[in-house]
């Protein structure tokens, strides 16, 4: 087994996409840091069906990332807040917004623009490096596999069956995001671009890695070509063999990945710590990415960002999970 995809398949990403790694969950976080509280809210934001919105809401609340605070006594009401777990979520958020803004259509009820409150200006969310500050791309980074973690085995996520909702049909009255569910809402997904990420690219190498079904990594691959995430390049001829590249559109999608792991590191990795560590060849050091203001360059809080006012679209009929 290539050992980049082993680590793949025992790292933080993996734990942390069996926490979020659904497309509906994505959707509730989406509408819970734009100030969504109730079932109601979440229910029109996101277009969920009862049922589905229900089982979400009890995942994220038995794992920590909301908790349900009663605002009635008579009837017993109840609302659901971000916990200090949920909302270090934020920056993930924030990069997945730049990711849309930069690679939806216009008109796709993306917010133009976000206003950092304590500069007071318009800005993009950077990933930068705590060290020295340097914008991250992924060509300036490698890992080091962390001696005497002791985690080799690999933690299989439990394949859920893709939604039918997707962009093209989808219900809810926030469309904000809905683009990046169609490639991260499963997680599979983001485990097949962690493995480009880390530089495999051919079939056997992901599949043996990650011990995902050949027809599920040929469905993913082939979305994930067909969204220009990857692109398909041959390198024989005789047998005829193809591997498949990063675009640029794939790998605008490394601070996803990256932010993730980070966060699962912090929240989800065992007693032994995380079993790698991402180093910013620029500057030598053990990377800690942080989310900051493109104008300012601070740090950036949930609590000093606004998002522009959305024009709500009225909601179809409720979806299915």
């Amino acid at each position: 087994m290539p050992t980049s995809a082993k680590i793949i398949a025992a790292s933080s990403v993996t734990r942390a996409l069996s926490v979020i790694g659904d497309r509906w969950t994505l959707l509730i976080l989406r509408d819970a840091f734009k100030g969504a509280h109730r079932f109601e809210e979440f229910r029109t934001l996101s277009g969920a069906a009862r049922s589905t919105l229900t089982s979400r809401l009890n995942g994220l609340v038995e794992n920590g990332l909301l908790e349900r605070v009663r605002y009635s006594e008579s009837p017993p009401r109840f609302e659901y807040r971000l916990t200090d777990r949920g909302r270090s979520l934020y920056g993930v958020t924030l990069v997945i917004w730049r990711w849309e803004h930069r690679w939806g259509p216009s008109g796709a009820g993306i917010p133009s623009y976000l206003r950092h409150n304590v500069c007071g200006h318009a800005m993009k969310p950077d990933l930068t490096c705590s060290g020295c500050k340097q914008h991250i791309e992924l060509k300036d980074t490698s890992y080091e596999v962390v001696a005497g973690s002791g985690r080799v085995k690999a933690s299989k996520p439990r394949f859920r069956r893709l939604s039918s909702i997707t962009v093209d049909n989808h219900r809810g009255a926030n469309d904000a995001f809905v683009r990046t569910t169609d490639i991260l809402g499963d997680r599979w997904m983001p485990l097949v671009l962690s493995a480009a990420f880390f530089g495999l690219r051919r079939f056997d190498e992901i599949q043996s890695g990650l011990e995902i079904a050949t027809n599920i990594l040929t469905h993913r691959l082939n979305t994930l070509v067909a969204h220009d995430i990857l692109k398909r390049c041959q390198y024989s001829d005789r047998p005829p063999r193809f591997e498949y590249r990063l675009t640029e559109k794939g790998r605008d999608l490394y601070p996803h990945a990256l932010l993730l792991m980070q966060w699962g590191d912090r929240w989800l990795a065992p007693s032994g710590g995380p079993n790698l560590r991402i180093v910013h060849k620029t500057c030598g050091t053990y990377l800690g990415a942080l989310v900051t203001c493109s104008h300012c360059h601070a740090a950036i809080d949930p609590h000093d960002v606004t998002f522009p006012p959305s024009i709500a679209r009225k909601p179809k009929t409720e979806a299915t999970s």
